[in-house]
């Protein structure tokens, strides 16, 4: 064999082998996805619970397996603990040799193992509200005002939006949004500037999130001006996704006034409402009539009203109003869900009350009429500037059956910001120093050199004594007294539910905030059976015309067929292990790219073969011919696959999603198919005709 042979030799070897090396994780984790599967349906035969339920949880550490297991009654006591030491093994050894073969194995897009697709989009006025100065009623009309415009018509340009609101309103932007007599078109191209770096920042924090969370290949991309694309494959949890993503994650510490503040303030509060109370009175009104009219606050951006709403309704029933009822039907609701009575001539304190740490605790059932209370303008003219009410981050459950909202009076100003935020993690609280925490889990924030600076000086005197807010979008968390100065840059929070809670708010604090709010505006969840279907029938359809081709090369080429057969299976090979060597994400497009691939590959030994029949019917001999033909149709292989090459190559770079995919593969598959069929093909035939001495080809 000449030394040329021995080269091309080896280069195809080490190919094969190269591709088997990086296939082999792939094979593994089918090898070990069926022995799962295989666990589980002898525990779900055994104890009866759903095989679907179980796959979805098996690896969900919070979801305590066992213990429901131990609860299972006419389970005898063997089968019990074979079915506890199976979870023990399948959440242990089991799980750390299933994810470290994850990592190299041919990763499943969207469509193929199912998971959720969001498209979220920037909140350009609240950016706007955040950079506004002056801010005053009129102000407030038209924030809301663009608001219920661009929530009316998602696709209306909004930088319009905004411009034609202030003419309508006869108001100048620069009132608010600029310099003295700076122009409109100035401002709103700066807008633009911060929108378009609040887009750019939000993609970057999202991914740093998302990459956190653990998603393989999630797909995190700009759509338009302010939309946001996110697809999250093998998501089952759309719950934890949406809060990890939406959540804005801003931490701020601010002071908590301190008590004289907080009762002159329900003072002037009650006197305020006691007034109403008397006045419609005399006018034989109901003064809890105002439940009714606060409803209209909730179109307003005044304050963080808004917040307060929306979480509000994730975290109790109690707060929907439903329209249909009547103003009688409703204010016999709302009296009967009152916790406490009112008392008149304390209207708004004797529906809350204020303990030694300057924290108002308010009873579920008065909840919601306080929170419309504090959304009405004229009551927040009444709290001192500088200041004002936020919320506990959700309601504290106590011994006797009872749950209470907690109500802080905070200073605006905050005195440290997560910026400053260096690392965040989760431990499990030892109750050492507060036995009720024994057990929690608790987020450890720690701070830059700067940050831990700031923080020594506003734990160091004169503010020993005061209570300091932990806040975190706007809601309180907690409000530790300071005892001493802590000169190390630590803090912590308390309060989670869960381990997995605590995990994804330090997930979001490390990640950052983010520098505007993103509402979801579509959402949609694939389900992994239909992933499964979906693999099933492109890889049927795969093997189908795989099958029909190679028949169809064996009938019409005989023994030159086997050598087309065999480079068309080496073909899929190597693709397949470019996807998994590189990353890359194997979608539904792609597996019919790969099909369209198993054609042209076909295409290009068929050119070859029709050449060498060429060159043996000129009476050339078998050899000369094998070298003629390749010559010959080499060019026009190239000719062919380089300008479908090119086209794939357009089409991944501006193509999205599904088209990406399709590229993707077809453009594998070219290189796969051109190395394929001039090499290695080439390759097989040399060695035949070098080892015999061949007078016919079987072609």
């Amino acid at each position: 064999m000449k030394r040329s042979h021995w080269f091309r030799a080896l280069v195809i070897v080490s190919a094969l082998v190269l591709a088997l090396v990086y296939l082999f994780p792939t094979l593994r984790t089918k090898q070990l996805d069926n022995e799962l599967n295989q666990s589980l349906m002898e525990i779900s035969e055994a104890t009866g619970m759903p095989f679907e339920v179980l796959r979805e949880e098996i690896f969900r550490f919070s979801v305590n397996l066992p213990g429901q297991v131990r609860e299972i009654e006419g389970l005898d006591e063997e089968t019990r603990q074979q079915v506890i030491d199976t979870i023990d093994y399948l959440r242990n050894e089991f799980y750390d040799s299933y994810n470290a073969a994850q990592d190299g194995t041919i990763r499943l897009g969207l469509d193929l193992q199912g998971g959720i697709y969001l498209v979220l989009e920037v909140n350009v006025v609240e950016l706007m509200d955040n950079i506004a100065q002056n801010r005053d009623e009129r102000y407030e009309e038209i924030s809301a005002e663009i608001h219920r415009r661009l929530r009316a018509e998602p696709q209306t340009d909004y930088e319009g939006v905004i411009s034609n609101v202030f003419q309508e309103y006869d108001v100048q932007m620069a009132r608010y949004l600029g310099s003295p007599n700076e122009p409109n078109s100035v401002i709103l191209n700066r807008l633009r500037e911060d929108a378009d770096d609040a887009v750019e920042l939000t993609l970057v924090k999202l991914r740093n999130r998302i990459d956190e969370f653990g998603v393989s290949e999630p797909v995190i991309t700009q759509q338009g001006g302010r939309r946001i694309l996110v697809e999250l494959p093998g998501v089952q949890d759309p719950d934890r996704a949406r809060r990890l993503i939406g959540r804005t994650a801003l931490l701020e510490f601010k002071f908590v006034a301190d008590p004289n503040t907080i009762a002159n303030v329900l003072d002037d509060i009650d006197s305020y409402l006691a007034e109403e109370f008397r006045e419609r009175r005399a006018r034989g009104e109901d003064p809890l009539s105002d439940l009714m009219e606060t409803t209209a606050v909730e179109e307003s951006a005044t304050s963080v009203s808004d917040d307060v709403a929306a979480e509000t309704t994730e975290e109790s029933d109690e707060d929907e109003v439903g329209t249909g009822f009547s103003e009688e039907d409703f204010m016999a609701s709302a009296n009967d869900s009152l916790t406490t009575e009112v008392d008149e001539n304390r209207p708004f304190s004797s529906m809350c009350f204020l303990d030694q740490t300057g924290r108002l605790s308010v009873e579920a059932g008065n909840y919601d009429l306080v929170r419309r209370y504090l959304e009405r303008p004229e009551i927040l003219d009444l709290v001192p500037h500088g200041y004002a009410f936020r919320w506990s981050h959700r309601a504290q459950e106590t011994g006797d059956g009872n749950s209470y909202w907690h109500l802080y009076l905070t200073e605006d100003h905050a005195q440290l910001t997560g910026a400053r935020l260096d690392d965040a993690y989760v431990n499990i609280g030892s109750g050492g120093n507060d036995p009720t925490q024994a057990g929690a889990a608790i987020v450890h924030l720690l701070l830059d050199r700067e940050g831990a600076r700031t923080f020594a000086r506003v734990t160091d005197e004169p503010n020993i004594g005061r209570f300091l807010a932990i806040i975190l979008d706007d809601r309180v968390h907690m409000a530790p007294r300071i005892r001493d100065r802590i000169p190390n840059g630590q803090a912590i929070i308390e309060g989670s539910e869960s381990v997995e809670e605590a995990q994804d708010l330090a997930i979001v604090l490390r990640a950052g905030a983010l520098p505007a709010p993103v509402d979801i505006i579509q959402e949609r969840s694939v389900g992994p059976t239909l992933g499964s279907d979906s693999i099933r029938a492109g890889t049927l359809s795969a093997i189908l015309g795989l099958v029909l081709v190679m028949l169809f090369m064996l009938f019409y080429y005989r023994g030159a067929g086997i050598v087309a057969d065999f480079v068309l299976l080496l073909n899929i090979v190597f693709l397949m292990a470019v996807l998994a060597g590189f990353g890359f994400t194997l979608t539904l497009p792609g597996i019919a790219g790969i099909i369209l691939t198993i054609g042209m590959a076909v295409d290009a030994n068929v050119l070859i073969y029709e050449r060498i029949r060429e060159e043996i019917r000129s009476g050339k001999t078998v050899w000369n011919a094998i070298q003629a033909g390749y010559e010959r149709a080499a060019m026009t292989i190239l000719d062919a696959n380089i300008t479908t090459l090119i086209a794939g190559i357009v089409l991944y770079q501006f193509g999205t999603g599904p088209i990406r995919g399709f590229a993707l593969t077809l453009m594998i598959g070219i290189i796969s198919s051109i190395f394929t069929a001039l090499i290695v093909s080439r390759a097989i035939f040399d060695w035949i005709t070098s080892r015999w001495t061949l007078k016919k080809l079987s072609i």
